[in-house]
């Protein structure tokens, strides 16, 4: 069974939860991740942010080396999609007219419509975390499901 992860960049959200959950290494199980606007990433593979968290938490042997830009044909591979905020699923329900039969849409904050400056990076590095506190807690509720289907 594949998990879909989807943000807006790639760089962070979907990352962040695409490492985690592949961290479990739960057998017919496997996620991936992409972002509706990854190619027009400026910062990079990943974004400093996420890396730190990646380092800090042991994820780095489930960590994706580059971004990935959301597609049909890639949106109908996954077998449950998640998608990181109601913006995202709304975009890819109108851009690609994709209708998922599994899918759950939640409400993680990404730092661009949080952080407008390069002074706020303690408060970055805070928020981030927490946004990764928030991002395991919905993968470990999601995981008694996940499992059921992939039976």
């Amino acid at each position: 069974m594949t998990i879909h992860f989807i943000c807006k960049g790639n760089t962070f959200r979907s990352r962040l939860a695409e490492a985690y959950l592949n961290s479990k290494e739960l057998p017919n199980i496997k996620a991936v991740s992409s972002g509706v606007a990854a190619s027009l990433n400026q910062c990079g593979p990943v974004s400093w942010y996420a890396q730190r968290i990646i380092q800090h938490h042991h994820l780095i042997p489930y960590e994706k080396p580059v971004w990935d830009q959301t597609t049909r044909p890639l949106l109908e591979e996954g077998d449950f999609t998640v998608f990181m905020d109601n913006d995202v699923y709304t975009y890819c329900t109108e851009k690609f007219g994709y209708k998922p039969e599994n899918f759950e849409v939640w409400d993680i904050k990404d730092t661009d419509s949080t952080f407008n400056s390069s002074s706020e990076e303690i408060k970055k590095v805070q928020f981030t975390e927490g946004v990764f506190e928030e991002i395991k807690n919905r993968i470990n509720q999601l995981l008694p499901k996940l499992r059921e289907k992939a039976i």
